[in-house]
């Protein structure tokens, strides 16, 4: 195929012939691939030059035969046209032919594409609604599924109707109307924009980047063109296109050009005795690229650039080679584009559009507060206090919630001065104000009138806040090409408003265009200039390499799928030309079989068993690899050599002549550190003196030792996710709150337990009770927590449940403690005899029985404790005894001691369960004791009584799990 093309466009006698002749090739990657390769054809010979065709892809083709028209209308833009179309569609739906759907953006743009699809198979709007009537109205009457298409097809025909009348009325013209443009004109005077063009690309129904039925007729007919060729490969043809071509361009002449050059040689793994392969296994993408490295690595010196990785999907190959080929040390160069929408600068908008749109929520704030790419004059420090201050007061958005916070931060005329002179708010005030200053500068990109001026809004932020990267940044130039893109869009957007449909957009609609648009389009920055190619597999069609490796063999890549259409299934469809999916299924086959035979010397192929912790299936390709014919050499597994930089830093012996300059400085410095296996690694830090213990610290050291140590020794703020209600701790508080005080007023009016008899009473007082705390909560929360509370028609509230627990459990109570505190010197008794530990504790409840026993009881919101971590009743009942000698004139002993907790099957559950409270008491100081003994060694490994407990640790952060290993 290469031969036919560098015959085709470099040959012939007269060289300046080759600038009026253009190939079509599918990619611009693949463009610079074919340059390369018809350069390495024509230059071998000792040539000092030579002149190229022009390589295009089928969209740059339109925009030369456009700017090179005779009679040249502007083109309209691809916003212009979704506009035009957006507003199209609403008339349509106004007129009587609403659509059987929300007109939402996304779907706005799939018409668009589906109305495109229609023209460039050939297909008039006429010829569409008659054969979709035709095909619907029979079965409309008794089948709904047929009725909404019919509906659809109405609805579309008037849509693309209107559509085209706007397009009328303007003085541009679509691709569409350049096809008819250019085939009603003769050449201009200076000639033809080409006299010859080269078809290197199959037809759509075989490749989603080929020719349509429309482009064919146009090359067929364009007036000067006096040659045109078709260049395609024998198991390309065998898929169908053969038969296609013929029909799309009947009496094409046919030259079999060219004779089968040697065969690559297969490389593939050391066959094992259970299941030989002819392709290699990986554990994943990285692995693929490791691997390739390693085999580079270890192979003969070679000219790296006629070795070439080609993958179906590009990402995240692009991205994986800067880390993998870099610390291998290995030269690479890519050829593919990559997403607009990973640019740094695509992702600053992003954070401006999401502020705006959920109205500057606390974690967009923050986010563009901290972006580095936004200028507002405040520092990291700012912006954390005022994260800090923001989750504090549980702020969720809202433009004049953030407004108020803000002059409340400052003292403003309008906000709280005693407020603003506490620290916290002092800190947070500048950044609580740039936040609100970025908000009043972007408010019109919601609310202007008119959609022009919403664009213009953003644009005048962009201009005001943006901050530029230095000259000197190594990245200077690929931002300023992303940003000129995403600016040009954003001025294309605003003037295809102002042209043909300047009404207001909702913002949600406009963000959404703007972030389609980003997401569609790539941009292409150079990476490298020598080493390894990073090849599509649409552009390796096209590259001359000696090695090639064929990786991402897989059921998701390989083959492309391509997209299926989401308004009408196959079988309407095929009506209007669509193939059928095994035409793009064998060419795509076709394809791969090429692929195999490509290199000159030998071929790989690699595949991958998870993706994202998800097992992924071979591709159905793997079983076409037998039946290529190539010559087998199976490699023979060789030792497990040091090739990259992090081998020779992490495993022994370490080999500093791997680096240079400051890493190979820090790595003698790694080198001459403490030993990984030292205690101080495993959460050794050194003896401590005793304390005085609160028991819900200690059992939080049962629950994991690091987390004790990070709360209470280095005292560190847990992180926490915003809630828009109150926190678990919060509701804790609050409920402990709510039942100390009803209690309280309960045993003021001489009332004793809660019974049957006056269960009513209780109800009514606790419901007063709880609406007097409520009041004290913000009103966004007052709802969920009433209904927590005092329950629903659907469950019951907090206060029947906890009524329950004292109808069922009666007795005589002289006294109820609550909130009672513990402080001071207390005796435990341990296998080593008593011992006296200083205590700080406060119990939820203690009741004082009229038999002589105590009753301890704490409420839990959630679940009782585990056993092995329980430690507040047991040691509240030792402490109790102690403390409450005398009381009443008497000394008292724990009879019973249970969790009141609201999301068990019964709300108490008692201590001990099935053995008795006194086994269960014996247990917790012996757990007490060993924790504390524990806090006072230094022993802090991460070590959590339950692996689950990882999941929401709020010191995850920080913890070195790293060094504690898989136990």
């Amino acid at each position: 195929m290469h031969a036919a093309i560098a015959r085709c466009a470099c040959s012939g006698t007269d060289p300046l012939a080759a600038r009026s002749c253009a190939v079509i090739v599918p990619s611009r990657g693949a463009a610079e691939a074919l340059r390369r390769t018809l350069e390495n054809r024509q230059l071998t010979d000792g040539s000092a030059a030579l002149i190229l065709p022009d390589l295009i892809t089928r969209a740059e083709l339109y925009d030369r035969l456009h700017r090179h028209a005779a009679v040249s209308p502007r083109r309209l833009s691809d916003f212009e046209r979704e506009v035009m179309f957006r507003r199209a569609a609403l008339e349509a739906a106004a007129r009587g032919a609403p659509a059987p759907f929300r007109l939402r953006p996304g779907l706005i743009a799939g018409i668009l594409a589906f109305y495109d699809e229609l023209r460039r198979r050939d297909k008039t709007i006429g010829a569409f609604e008659r054969l979709m009537t035709g095909s619907l109205e029979a079965s409309a009457e008794i089948d709904r599924g047929a009725e909404r298409l019919l509906r659809l097809t109405r609805f579309l025909g008037a849509a693309f109707t209107l559509f085209e009348e706007r397009i009328r009325q303007t003085t541009g013209v679509d691709e569409h109307g350049l096809r008819a443009l250019l085939l009603s004109s003769s050449p201009r005077d200076t000639g033809p924009a080409y006299r010859h063009i080269v078809v290197t690309v199959p037809d759509q129904a075989a490749d989603s980047s080929g020719l349509w039925l429309a482009d064919y007729d146009l090359l067929a007919r364009l007036p000067g063109v006096e040659r045109l060729d078709v260049i395609a490969t024998e198991n390309v043809l065998a898929s169908g296109f053969h038969q296609r071509v013929h029909d799309v361009l009947p009496g094409i002449e046919e030259e079999r050009s060219g004779t089968p050059a040697a065969l690559p040689v297969l490389s593939a793994p050391e066959a094992a005795a259970d299941a030989p392969r002819l392709w290699s296994l990986c554990r994943d993408r990285e692995e693929e690229l490791a691997e390739i490295a390693r085999s580079i690595k270890r192979a003969e010196p070679r000219r790296l650039e006629r070795t070439a990785v080609v993958f179906q999907r590009p990402l995240p190959y692009l991205y994986l080679a800067r880390q993998v080929f870099a610390d291998a040390g290995i030269p690479y160069q890519a050829l593919d584009s990559l997403p607009l929408a990973a640019e740094p600068f695509a992702a600053a908008l992003d954070l401006v559009l999401t502020f705006v749109g959920t109205e500057g929520t606390r974690g967009s704030l923050v986010e563009l507060l901290r972006s580095p790419h936004w200028s507002f004059g405040v520092s990291a420090a700012d912006v954390t206090a005022a994260d800090a201050v923001l989750r504090d007061v549980k702020y969720v958005g809202g433009w004049d919630r953030l407004r108020s916070l803000a002059d409340q931060a400052s003292g403003s005329p309008g906000g709280d001065a005693d407020g603003a002179r506490q620290s916290p708010w002092m800190k947070a005030a500048p950044a609580l104000e740039a936040a609100a200053r970025a908000a009043a500068e972007l408010r019109g990109l919601a609310d202007a009138p008119l959609a022009s001026a919403q664009v213009a809004a953003l644009q005048s932020f962009i201009a005001a806040r943006e901050r530029l990267p230095l000259s000197s940044d190594e990245w200077h130039g690929r931002h300023l090409r992303a940003r000129a893109a995403i600016l040009g869009a954003l001025e294309s957007l605003a003037e295809a408003h102002r042209l043909h449909d300047d009404e207001r957009v909702p913002l949600p609609e406009l963000a959404g265009t703007l972030r389609r648009w980003i997401e569609g389009q790539t941009f292409s920055p150079r990476t490298g200039a020598l080493g390894v190619s990073l090849l599509d597999a649409s552009a390796a069609a096209y590259a001359d390499v000696d090695e090639m490796r064929l990786v991402g063999l897989v059921e998701s890549d390989w083959p492309d799928r391509g997209q299926r259409n989401i308004f009408y299934p196959s079988s309407l469809l095929a009506q209007l030309g669509w193939p059928p999916d095994a035409d793009r299924l064998s060419a795509a086959r076709g394809r791969f079989h090429d692929l195999l035979r490509l290199a000159r010397e030998r071929v790989a192929v690699s595949l991958f068993t998870l993706e994202d912790d998800a097992i992924v299936a071979a591709s159905a390709f793997v079983e076409e690899i037998e039946g290529g014919g190539l010559p087998l050499e199976r490699a023979i597994q060789e030792d497990r050599a040091r090739v990259f930089t992090h081998e020779a830093l992490a495993e022994e012996p370490l080999a500093a002549s791997a680096l240079t300059g400051a890493p190979r400085e820090w790595l003698a410095l790694r080198a001459s550190r403490s030993p990984a296996l030292d205690s101080m690694f495993h959460g050794e830090a050194g003896a401590r003196e005793p304390g005085v213990y609160a028991v819900s610290r200690v059992e939080r050291y049962l629950e994991c030792p690091f987390k004790y140590f990070a709360a209470h020794v280095l005292k560190l703020p847990e992180d926490r996710d915003e809630e828009s209600g109150l926190s678990a701790q919060e509701r804790g508080q609050f409920l402990h709150a709510v039942f100390e005080e009803f209690f309280t007023r309960w045993q003021t009016r001489g009332n004793g337990s809660v019974t049957t008899v006056n269960v009513a009473e209780a109800l009514a007082m606790f419901e007063d009770v709880a609406e007097s705390q409520l009041a004290k909560l913000p009103e966004s929360d007052r709802a969920v927590e009433r209904t927590h509370l005092l329950g629903s028609a659907a469950a019951a509230g907090l206060a029947e449940r906890a009524f329950a627990f004292e109808i069922e459990q009666g007795g005589v109570v002289i006294e109820r403690l609550l909130e009672h505190e513990l402080e001071g010197e207390f005796v435990f008794s341990s296998v080593a005899g008593p011992r006296t530990v200083r205590l700080r504790a406060k119990a939820d409840r203690i009741d004082l029985l009229a038999d002589g026993t105590l009753r301890v009881i704490d409420y839990k919101l959630g679940k009782a404790p585990k056993p092995s971590r329980a430690l507040q009743l047991p040691v509240y009942g030792v402490v109790a005894e102690q403390s409450l000698t005398g009381r009443h004139g008497r000394s008292w002993t724990v009879g019973k001691a249970g969790y009141v907790a609201f999301r068990e099957k019964n709300a108490f559950v008692e201590l001990g369960g099935a053995s008795s409270l006194q086994e269960a008491i014996r247990a917790g100081e012996e757990r007490f004791l060993a924790a504390i003994d524990g806090i006072e060694r230094g022993e802090f490994p991460p070590s959590p009584d339950e692996p689950f407990l990882c999941t929401r640790c709020g010191y995850a952060s920080v913890c070195r799990k790293d060094y504690v290993g898989d136990d």
